[in-house]
């Protein structure tokens, strides 16, 4: 069996490391890793706990924006969950957005093992055009981007078929289809779906790689 395995999904996911600046990355980004990112309050730290299965993995702030760091998770499995700073929505001041932001494209301009970048948006708001941004100079890097609409247990049928209209019209804008998931870590509603995305492209990622 392959050491990514589909019945074992990320057991023993443990707190690796936190690094303020990408002077302090060294070895770091050696191996293999998938990172989140999204606007203060798109439920990454809920989602990392779904994904993992330990509610306690990440903690979840009240305070939107509070993650100022790049916070960094090992997987048994060998590879890294990375979750970037939240931006936008949040309290900070102009000068902490603005340096947020720096460390964000310093991170997609010198992460050199980051296979997917998964951008989370909050299902209740509209996708933001600085998204649409990252998903081209994502691209253009060779990293994989995945859109995920979180808190999509909070709408309502119609509500749904919106979020589903908008994502549509923004792969139609870039031109290039990318990948979507809708999903609710309260309910678990997409989470295992999410997985299976996750490890299996870990395991082409892998083949490649050797």
């Amino acid at each position: 069996m392959h050491k990514y395995s589909k019945e074992i999904p990320f057991p023993e996911t443990k707190f690796f490391t936190s690094i303020a600046n990408l002077n302090e990355k060294e070895e770091l980004d050696s191996i293999p890793s998938i990172a989140f990112m999204g606007r203060s309050n798109s439920g990454k730290s809920s989602l990392l706990n779904a994904l993992s299965n330990h509610r306690g993995l990440a903690k979840v702030s009240r305070t939107p924006g509070k993650t100022k760091l790049i916070n960094i998770f090992r997987t048994r499995e060998g590879f890294n969950l990375v979750d970037l700073p939240g931006f936008g929505y949040s309290k900070a001041s102009h000068k902490e957005h603005k340096d947020m932001m720096k460390l964000l494209e310093g991170f997609l301009n010198t992460w050199r093992h980051l296979k997917i970048l998964f951008i989370l948006c909050d299902s209740q708001r509209e996708f933001p055009e600085e998204e649409l941004s990252t998903i081209e100079v994502a691209m253009e890097k060779k990293i994989k981007p995945v859109v995920i609409r979180t808190k999509i247990d909070k709408l309502n049928q119609s509500e749904q078929h919106r979020v589903r209209t908008e994502m549509e019209a923004a792969m139609n804008e870039i031109g290039i289809p990318f990948r979507v998931f809708y999903l609710s870590a309260t309910t678990g509603r997409g989470v295992g779906e999410l997985r299976e995305f996750i490890v299996e492209n870990m395991i082409d990622q892998t083949k490649v790689s050797k």
